[in-house]
């Protein structure tokens, strides 16, 4: 396995994105590295549908976390060229998902629960 080396910071873009689809995955409806799209050390690319039912594709670098597409396994150039990321799973699921944060707070306060929010 590749990885990347940025200073003396080792950076894996794949088992970084498995890490989040695995962590944040009770915070979406669906959340899964994507399958089509080519994935290396450098980049990595999640399908992601929020709550409340967005569907996106997010590209994980080690500068952060990037729309790049409304739909799964797909990059829009108008959209992959938006110069904003997000440094976090976290920022980007507060950013786009007005339920993350009501979820993401009851979990927080019932952490055994292991329940997300009705769907």
């Amino acid at each position: 396995m590749s990885v990347a080396r940025h200073g003396e910071c080792r950076f894996d873009a794949y088992s970084e994105a498995s890490r989040m689809a695995s962590a944040f995955k009770e915070f979406a409806d669906h959340l899964i590295v994507a399958e089509f799209l080519p994935h290396n050390d450098r980049v990595a690319y999640l399908n992601l549908r929020t709550l409340e039912q967005e569907i996106y594709c997010v590209e994980l670098r080690y500068a952060g976390f990037g729309i790049v597409g409304y739909d799964f396994d797909r990059i829009e150039d108008e959209v992959s060229n938006c110069d904003w990321v997000y440094l976090s799973a976290h920022r980007l699921l507060a950013a786009i998902s007005p339920l993350y944060a009501e979820v993401a707070e009851r979990s927080r306060r019932h952490p055994t629960s292991g329940q997300g929010v009705a769907r």
